[in-house]
């Protein structure tokens, strides 16, 4: 026996040709499949934010970490008038037994390894200087200008007598012309470091790496991003993964800012001219 269905008092019939409105207020497929895209968007959309955000902190404190090292360094010159030399050997072997942190040591208190010189940025690795081997690390410093040896255009001393390491002598700071446009710090020159090397040179097992080696240098820059070069890629892949491709630097009279390496390694006379201490620019001492 058929029954009808009357509805309920109060209740309005659904309108012909619609389904009546579905009881618990649940999501349909459809409805889920669009709140899903919507979130995606908005994620794909806050990730790049906040990973710039994250890298403008970092930023910040490697700019921290430099002006202290600047200031460091602005002491030294009060005190001795002249810039610390980039590697000496104090007692007359040719091994050299000091390097320019460990004479910025009494100013900053800190040592080559400690956090003062780590830029947040920075991926590779940190070693103490070796018999062999000079510092690896974050921060470097302009010691040859556009030459690529040891040479009087830069802060990191030269030599008077070829081959002499007796004969070395400081940059006086009267040397700088322009001290307000004269790179004295900043971040290091990656460069391609495989395991052979590290072993040879630093005793330690270890990974193909890019690491910095405590020099600010375009004659260095020049060389391991030249076309054909051996780990060119990685250098230039780990240098844009550092700061978005910046290199904070510090200039002689202590004021820091970000320089995107296109224009810090160019080879124009205004970007030569800041490498050296007589703020000329020197383009014939540059690596062919």
């Amino acid at each position: 026996m058929n029954r009808r269905h009357f509805p309920l008092p109060g209740a309005a019939a659904a309108p012909a040709g619609r389904e009546p409105p579905r009881a618990g207020g649940g999501f349909t497929l459809i409805e889920l499949l669009v709140v899903i895209a919507v979130i995606v968007v908005l994620v794909g959309l806050l990730l790049p934010a906040l990973t710039t955000a994250k890298e403008s902190g970092r930023t910040a404190r490697c700019l921290g970490n430099l002006k202290q090292l600047g200031l460091g360094l602005g002491m030294y010159v009060d005190d001795f008038k002249a810039y610390p030399i980039y590697t000496f050997d104090q007692d007359g072997f040719l091994i050299p037994i000091s390097f320019w942190p460990d004479e910025l040591r009494p100013y900053t208190q800190h040592d080559w390894t400690n956090a003062l010189y780590r830029c947040p940025s920075y991926r590779g690795l940190t070693l103490p200087r070796t018999d062999l081997g000079d510092p690896l690390g974050s921060y470097g410093y302009n010691a040859n200008g556009t030459r690529f040896a040891f040479s009087p255009l830069g802060l990191g001393g030269y030599l008077t007598e070829p081959d002499n390491w007796d004969s070395v002598e400081p940059i006086r700071e009267a040397r700088v012309v322009q001290p307000a446009d004269m790179l004295a710090l900043g971040d290091a020159n990656l460069m391609w470091l495989i395991p052979p090397v590290l072993k040879a040179y630093y005793g330690i097992d270890g990974p193909t790496t890019y690491t910095g080696f405590s020099r600010l240098d375009i004659n260095s820059w020049l060389r391991t991003t030249a076309p054909g070069f051996g780990g060119r890629e990685g250098v230039l892949r780990a240098t844009e993964q550092r700061h978005r491709g910046r290199f904070e630097v510090v200039f002689c009279d202590g004021h820091a800012e970000g320089i995107p390496y296109t224009r810090l390694f160019e080879k124009s006379d205004a970007a030569l001219r800041r490498w050296n201490n007589d703020h000329e620019p020197h383009a014939d001492q540059l690596v062919k």
